[in-house]
């Protein structure tokens, strides 16, 4: 099937996605996001909003449903070794935690009241084309067409493979874990989000909605299949070595099921574009967990993103200018923080003893 022409389509609906077709909506434009996964859905993720990620939510019109689905405040950080030792601080305005399944559907079904049209559950196939000649893009149930494509499909997907990026099929030396837990004790961790660092990764703990514990980690393949073989084991193990994480971990427990492993992680930026294809979020570069920032970071390129493509659309910005204006734009976003987050990984990834 063949959908009618559009002026873009994004794939990719998580938070850059989203809020990009959100602004591309609300300008008029006719836009369409496509995903291969359902929502709500679990996504592995430190689920910590920094400031500049709520002043983003704020932008796109929709921090008052992220509040009233019960996301909890941050106003503070830890970072703690085994030995006890912490390095505390206090953010520089408050963040927001609050489960991915949730904050995701927000945003989704914000970009859907505004217009655009959302195919779910359907895999792209295929994006043939180019800014010049306009894009084909084909998933397993339909076949759309528009002079502009808007990559915002996660860090590593099928679709890197099929376009040759080159980190896909590359041996990873990260993966990502979380786990949900639950326990009265959990409000201990009330206004904070605290970090362990441990041998072979780091681990955050925050609240999130309803009391719940959030825990996010990164670390080494041989940790990560631990965690997802038998992630009891793997806590147990962990606290035993912290005296610190035992603390903080005590009277919580993990909630039934399976821990949540991420598919492998590259750290790095990879660029605001591949080919003709525009890139945003976790597609165009993926930052260091420890520094807070990764869901702003897709907030806010998938609002400038947005607003880029609804200027293109709209006849303001042409299509010759459109990659390298992205470019200029996507570098304004990520600022230093690709420089930064690579200067002090050793610090998290290099053991305890750092």
């Amino acid at each position: 099937m063949t959908d009618a022409p559009l002026d873009a389509v994004v794939v990719g609906a998580s938070l850059a996605g989203s809020a990009a077709a959100l602004v591309l909506a609300r300008s008029g434009a006719r836009v369409a996001v496509v995903d291969k996964a359902t929502f709500p859905r679990p996504k592995t993720c430190g689920e910590l909003l920094s400031p500049d990620g709520v002043a983003a939510l704020a932008r796109l019109g929709v921090e008052g449903e992220v509040q009233a689905a019960g996301a909890a405040t941050i106003r503070r950080f830890a970072l703690v070794r085994p030995d006890r030792r912490r390095v505390r601080g206090r953010l520089p305005a408050p963040a927001l935690s609050l489960s991915r399944e949730r904050l995701d559907g927000i945003l989704l079904e914000g970009a859907r009241a505004a217009g655009a049209a959302f195919h779910l559950g359907e895999a792209v196939t295929s994006v043939e084309g180019s800014l010049a000649a306009g894009f084909t893009v084909k998933t397993t149930a339909r076949t759309l067409a528009a002079p502009a494509v808007l990559g915002a499909w996660g860090r590593y997907s099928p679709l890197d493979g099929r376009l040759g990026r080159p980190f896909f099929g590359e041996k990873a030396a990260l993966f990502g874990f979380k786990k949900f837990l639950a326990g009265t004790s959990g409000k201990r961790l009330e206004d904070q989000v605290v970090l362990h660092v441990f041998r072979g990764g780091y681990l955050g703990l925050s609240l999130v909605e309803e009391g719940r514990v959030s825990l996010g980690a990164l670390a080494t393949p041989a940790v990560a299949q631990e965690a997802h073989h038998d992630f009891d084991r793997l806590l147990a193990r962990l606290a035993a070595e912290s005296p610190a994480l035992a603390g903080d971990l005590d009277d919580l427990a993990p909630e039934p099921g399976p821990a949540l492993v991420s598919e492998p992680v590259h750290l790095g930026p990879r660029g605001a574009a591949w080919g003709d294809l525009l890139l945003a979020g976790d597609a165009a570069g993926v930052v260091d967990p420890y520094t807070g920032s990764g869901m702003a970071l897709a907030l806010r390129a998938g609002e400038a993103a947005g607003a880029l493509l609804a200027q293109h659309a709209a006849g303001h910005v042409g299509t010759p200018a459109l990659l390298a204006e992205w470019r200029r734009r996507w570098d304004a976003v990520t600022g230093s923080v690709y420089f930064f987050s690579r200067l002090f990984r050793p610090v998290f990834l290099g053991g305890w003893a750092t």
